[in-house]
């Protein structure tokens, strides 16, 4: 499936769609970001799995600032 662009994730909100697995989304259950425009998701997995190039280059950012402090 073809990650939908930022705008999108405004429409797959309003339908109460995750946009990671396109079901929809149980009451109760949206999970994401404090912004609509991130997204809405059914889970932690779906969540993860759809921001997961963004959250490995968080993590090696924050592993390379450790790493400095580290050695300082």
């Amino acid at each position: 499936m073809d990650k939908p662009k930022r705008k999108d994730l405004l429409d797959y909100w309003a339908r109460n769609v995750c946009p990671n697995c396109e079901k929809a989304i149980p009451e109760g259950t949206l999970v994401g970001g404090s912004k609509k425009s991130k997204g809405g998701f059914c889970s932690l997995d779906c969540y993860a799995e759809y921001h997961e190039l963004d959250l490995r280059q968080t993590a090696a950012r924050v592993s390379a600032i450790h790493r400095r402090h580290r050695n300082s």
